[in-house]
Parts: structure tokens; sequence; C-alpha cells
């Protein structure tokens, strides 16, 4: 599980953020919410922090100087920005931060959650390298690890049956607003657990797979019924349609109009 930090001096947001934000479904575990900047700080210095989420305004201290304190501690942390139209301006300061996101409010929690599953996503490919690295520099262990992937591979074909199932029952739901936590109760585990055989199983994240699965439906829907976009995107589970339209384009390099035009 990666550590994270919030930080926001709005406590609705910073509420909002603990509540709606699927966590444990991205490997991700919130150490702490803070509401100022050396509140922040004081968690930093005694937890090691994977990933801060912060505002960009608050009273005393800024999120951006909060940043730059986080970095000075921990090169390798990542950082979302959050913050309002008004502040706006401040993204290029965060750029020059290498912020890994800037999320602005009021916040849509699939944009943060999109955000949060690129970071998980870039400190995944972060340890991968290490154990790469880790793995030349000691033959033997190369060895050991084949061997191991080899055992590994036996007991991953056993759950294909689950995984496959797993797809179909998403699959048949993609109009609601389904989650892991609802998957796993209706086969009655735990979502961690499920969501962790799922990785190993298929390579990939389960928020992931969801996503691929929705847009795919979109371009079907998009191609053979007459369906405006904005139902496309309710059909498909998306409630919002510019952050539908965002994530279309993001993966095909077109908007939906455009994909059905072509």
């Amino acid at each position: 599980m990666y550590k994270v930090l919030l930080a926001d001096d709005e406590m609705l947001d910073l509420e909002g953020m603990r509540t709606f934000v699927p966590w444990h479904e991205l490997g991700m575990e919130v150490v702490s919410g803070v509401t100022n900047g050396f509140a922040a700080v004081k968690v930093l210095e005694s937890e090691k922090i994977d990933i801060l989420v912060t505002d960009v305004r608050m009273p005393h201290m800024t999120g951006l100087e909060l940043a730059g304190r986080a970095l000075e501690r921990r090169k390798g942390i990542k950082i979302i920005f959050v913050s309002g139209y008004q502040d706006f301006h401040y993204a290029k300061q965060a750029i020059a931060l290498n912020a890994s996101g800037y999320v602005l409010k009021p916040m849509d929690d699939q944009e943060l959650i999109h955000s949060l599953a690129k970071v998980r996503d870039a400190l995944d490919e972060e340890q991968q390298q290490q154990q790469i690295y880790s793995q030349h520099v000691h033959p033997q262990a190369i060895e050991e690890v084949q061997v191991n992937a080899i055992r590994e591979a036996g007991k991953l074909k056993k759950n294909w049956k689950l995984i496959n199932d797993m797809r179909n029952y998403v699959r048949e739901r993609l109009h609601e607003n389904i989650t892991l936590k609802d998957v796993a109760k209706a086969y009655s585990f735990s979502p961690n657990y499920l969501g962790q055989l799922f990785k190993e199983e298929t390579g990939e994240h389960f928020s992931d797979c969801l996503i691929a699965m929705r847009l795919e439906k979109a371009c079907e829907l998009l191609t053979s019924t007459n369906l405006k976009v904005y139902e496309v995107a309710e059909a498909v589970g998306y409630r919002y349609l510019p952050y539908f339209s965002r994530q279309f384009k993001e993966t095909y390099g077109l908007t939906p109009l455009e994909y059905r035009r072509n």
C-alpha cells in the first residue's frame, strides 16, 4: 500500500477526499488528513509518505511551499495539487515542481481518482525498475525469480475462471457505479484480496480494466446506435460528460464525436 497524506484547509473537501476516493482499491492508504502546511510537515517528518495531495491555497504555508519542503525530505514523493479556478495561475509553479497532477475545484471524484491511478502506475513502474536493477546486480537472484515465476504461473491459471467471471459480471453492469467492493461482495472475497489476485492474474489493476471496458463499450455504442454522447456516457457509467470526453480522447486520440464520424 502506498502511503498518502492529504492537506486541505477546507474540511468539507478534506473529508470528501477521505470518503469518496476508493483508496484501498487504488492500493493506497491515507496516513493522515491535515488542514495546514505545518501539520503536514510534522507528518512528513514521522512517516514515509509516497503521495502528497495538497490544496494550493492554504493559510500560513501554501501548498507550493509545502510541496517544496516535502521534496527536500523525500525526492521521490509524488505530488497532486488541488486548486480553485481562480488559482490556476499557480499551475506554472506546480509544473516547475514536477507535479504529478493538478485537479481543479470543485473536484470531480473521478478526475482525482484518475490522477491517483496514474501516480500509482508510475510508482509501480519505478519499483519494477528497481527490482530489475537488483536482479542484474545479483545473477543468482534472476534464476530464483524465474523459478518462482513458473510456480506462480501454475497457481494463477487456477484463478482464470474467477477472473473471467468477474469481467462478465462487470460487463453486465457497466451502466452502474460499480466498484471492486461490489464485485468482491458478489463473490464473497475481501476487496484487497480480490484486487491483488486480479493484478497478479492480469497484470493490470481492476480500476484500469474497468475504465478500458467502459470505453470499449462506449466505442461500440457510438458506432452502432444513434444515442447522443451524453447518453452513451451514462450507459457506460459516467455521470460527468466532460470527464468522459477527456478520458475517451486520452485513450483513443479522438473525442467521442470525432470517433463516431470516423
